[in-house]
């Protein structure tokens, strides 16, 4: 049996984890993936292996990290803190597995035949619930921080070498894409990445923001009817049923709230991030990302952090 757990930054609550997962499956294999630069303290706490994963400031694309180094080691069972993030972190990694999860736990257990029994409070604590996922692997649990003990001694696997391996994953999309800033943008239906603009940017000076991400992105810019028919942006740039059609790697799409003949035009895209305030603009559905927050304020945070990491004044 093989045992993951996730260690979050330098919270307790990843070592409480695997000292619980030692005391129920003692001749498990067990795996701290963890975020810091520590490993000692997890051996110390029952792992086999402490796999460095690194942080990133973005929660998804840890997820998905997290997600794709759970594929790779195809462990039994996985275990992390109910943190607030760690229970974001946990949602994200079972969706992207395919698996179940159960949030919150209280108490872990094996039964006889192998499986994870986890125990949560249901009914607003009325009963305590015990599931089991037969099927679907990994099983995947969240457990509250403080419900298990830390070990009071050194409990370092004797039979087994602990090792620390890297997973080699990239920050972001946009270092996997390693993306160039120009002043030469090519045209639509060719660009890897495509910065959109809709309604919602609000004129003419928004579109002007939306054009310096896209240098710095090495994209172009598009735009939905509507800000065209507004006159803020060009019809060569308009993206849908009566413009073109586009299949960028990157595809940002800020101020547009989602209507189908938009759709249409972008649903090429491999990745689709949308940035609006209403959280339920349709737009939502069709995006592997949403970010629920201002577009202009989201849009010049982005030109930041790109600047900062290419070194451009």
């Amino acid at each position: 049996m093989t045992i993951t757990v996730f260690c979050e930054g330098n919270h307790p609550a990843g070592q409480e984890l695997l000292y619980k997962a030692r005391c129920m499956a003692p001749e498990a294999r067990i795996t701290a993936l963890h975020e810091d630069r520590d490993p000692e303290k997890y051996f110390r706490c029952g792992a086999d292996t402490a796999l460095f994963l690194g942080e990133t400031e973005d929660d998804c694309a840890q997820g998905s990290r997290i997600a794709e180094a759970l594929g790779q080691q195809a462990p039994d069972i996985v275990l992390f803190p109910a943190t607030v993030r760690g229970r974001f972190l946990s949602a994200w990694a079972a969706a992207k597995l395919h698996t179940g999860l159960t949030a919150d736990c209280t108490d872990l257990s094996m039964t006889e035949n192998g499986l994870l029994l986890q125990t949560r409070p249901a009914y607003g604590g009325g009963l305590m619930a015990s599931i089991l996922c037969p099927e679907r692997r990994p099983q995947m649990a969240s457990v509250r921080p403080g419900v298990f003990p830390l070990p009071g001694a050194d409990i370092r696997p004797a039979n087994a070498q602990a090792q620390i391996a890297s997973c080699a994953f990239p920050e972001t999309l946009m270092q996997l894409m390693d993306v160039v800033p120009t002043d030469n943008p090519c045209p639509l239906q060719q660009a890897k990445v495509i910065v959109a603009g809709g309604k919602g940017v609000g004129g003419k000076e928004g579109f002007t923001l939306l054009f310096e991400l896209a240098r710095l992105l090495g994209g172009a810019v598009g735009a939905t009817r509507s800000a065209v028919d507004a006159g803020w942006i060009p019809y060569a740039h308009q993206i849908g049923q009566t413009g073109v059609t586009v299949r960028p790697t990157l595809y940002l799409a800020f101020g547009i709230s989602g209507m189908i003949q938009h759709l249409a035009g972008m649903r090429g895209a491999q990745y689709a991030v949308a940035v609006n305030t209403d959280r339920n603009a349709p737009i939502f559905r069709a995006a592997d990302y949403g970010i629920v927050a201002p577009w202009r304020e989201t849009a010049a945070y982005m030109i930041r952090f790109i600047k900062e990491r290419k070194g451009i004044q």
